[in-house]
């Protein structure tokens, strides 16, 4: 959706010194697409379809008929806007041992990743989030999610990622992936959330 709405509102900008204003309507890279409605006094257009446009002349003339342009149009017209768009945040779910900040044999093999995923982030922050499963009290699981947290932050300093990229934050056992009575264990539960962005 931000994709969608970044690429409108900047194609707006764009066009807007060329006798008048063009709206298209852009596949998410998922493959999903929402809806759009130019509207000013004069009338309306709903735009529903990917690669699709809507041209207004001035606010008071209404929105022309929407129209499909080609993908080598898009690119051609607004592809450095596009690619200029800030790219998603992707987030790596690291689990645990049980009762230790001890990454799982699965989840360390995942920091090549998570390490190469940052570096295709120009100006990359790094969000370390830890949580538990709830055996044991509230405050000793805040201060292991936070041991958790903090010992992936120290894994990604070691690999090179400057300290102040990373912001590191505990949930104990307060955000649960899979909701659970107390003193249940979960090994799902039992991880961190490393956001890049």
């Amino acid at each position: 959706m931000l994709r969608k709405v970044l690429s409108v509102v900047l194609m707006l900008g764009l066009t807007a010194c060329a006798g008048g204003n063009r709206f298209v309507l852009l596949e998410e890279e998922d493959g999903s697409v929402g809806a759009i409605t130019v509207e000013n006094t004069a009338g309306a257009q709903t735009l529903e379809s990917p690669g699709v446009a809507v041209k207004v002349a001035d606010a008071g003339t209404a929105p022309g008929r929407p129209q499909e342009i080609s993908q080598q149009e898009i690119d051609e017209t607004w592809g450095t806007t596009i690619g200029a768009s800030p790219r998603k945040p992707r987030t790596f779910i690291l689990y645990f041992i049980i009762g230790s900040d001890r990454l799982t044999e699965e989840s360390r093999v995942q920091l090549p990743e998570i390490l190469d995923s940052i570096k295709e982030y120009p100006a990359a922050e790094v969000s370390v989030v830890g949580h538990t499963d709830r055996i044991g009290g509230e405050r000793r699981n805040a201060q292991l999610a936070l041991q958790r947290a903090e010992a992936i932050r120290r894994l990604l300093i070691a690999e090179g990622l400057e300290p102040d990229l990373i912001e590191v934050d505990s949930h104990g056992e307060s955000n649960p992936l899979v909701e659970t009575a107390d003193e249940v264990a979960e090994p799902r539960n039992r991880r961190v959330e490393v956001t890049v962005q």
